[in-house]
């Protein structure tokens, strides 16, 4: 599944017996401590020290804006809990590498105690937080924008693995009147969403910046009718292939936008526009 781009870091940090040691080994590694963690000293002066609160009391416990993703509790469904994070995060370090994965785990992680923040400033409203359901949300939903139609075992395109799982938690969270935690699920997603979105159009064009993409969305797109004429008789074999070719691409631009073009693809648009030019100069 995993497809090596042109990102120098997304092979192991090293080997121990054979076995690739990737940042995603080591970050499952403190999950599992996590859970230990949590078995051992669950609700204990401890274990406040590590989940988030707010208001956060002492004021001066800031790791907690981090720490308390795992804190988990162990149940039946830990074993899987783990398996997709490391399954999920594996694909994505292969992919796009460390840093990229890096910053997705830091956003998806501090949107929780951004939205708690929100809820008591504006409604004055307390909050606990101690878990990652909401972080392996945000997770899965990246990891499906990254790969949508990659198949889960065998015959679920991942897209709708996404779309089942993160519907039936709203579904949960709503019934049970849990407004909190179902805006930390839905924001979560959307920074997940939204982070892998424009991972993946910066493999293709790594010359425009966040801010630049983010005000072409407002933007209407031009809509490019590509019309199919028949070859005149004797027409020779370099001209079809040029015009093949600028179909192509206008098709493409088209049906994804011109956005979706690599560095290659617009250079050889631009050329094909230039050499039509100067055949209607002639």
């Amino acid at each position: 599944m995993a497809q090596y781009s042109s990102y120098s870091n997304n092979e192991p940090l090293t080997r121990w017996n054979n076995t690739p040691i990737y940042l995603t080994t080591i970050l499952t590694a403190v999950f599992v401590a996590g859970f230990v963690f949590t078995a051992l000293a669950h609700r204990s002066m401890a274990w406040f020290l590590f989940a988030f609160s707010m208001p956060l009391e002492p004021s001066w416990s800031v790791w907690r804006v981090a720490t308390y993703v795992i804190l988990d509790p162990v149940s039946f469904f830990t074993p899987f809990a783990i398996l997709c994070f490391y399954w999920w995060s594996i694909g994505i370090e292969t992919h796009l590498g460390r840093e990229k994965l890096v910053t997705l785990l830091a956003l998806i992680v501090l949107t929780t105690p951004v939205v708690c923040a929100l809820w008591y400033w504006g409604l004055h409203v307390p909050s606990l937080v101690a878990g990652s359901q909401a972080f392996i949300a945000g997770l899965l939903i990246a990891f499906a924008t990254l790969y949508p139609n990659s198949e889960a075992w065998g015959w679920i395109p991942f897209k709708w693995l996404a779309f089942a799982c993160i519907f039936t938690g709203s579904l949960m969270l709503f019934a049970d009147r849990e407004w909190i935690a179902l805006s930390e699920l839905w924001a979560s997603c959307a920074v997940g969403f939204a982070y892998m979105h424009h991972a993946k159009e910066m493999e293709h064009d790594d010359t425009v910046s966040l801010f630049e993409k983010l005000g072409k969305w407002f933007q209407r797109k031009p809509k490019f009718r590509v019309v199919n004429s028949p070859s005149p008789r004797g027409r020779p074999a370099a001209a079809e292939s040029e015009t093949g070719e600028l179909d192509a691409l206008l098709d493409k631009i088209a049906r994804k936008g011109i956005d979706s073009l690599s560095k290659q693809e617009r250079a050889k648009l631009e050329r094909l526009r230039e050499a039509m030019i100067r055949k209607d100069k002639r």
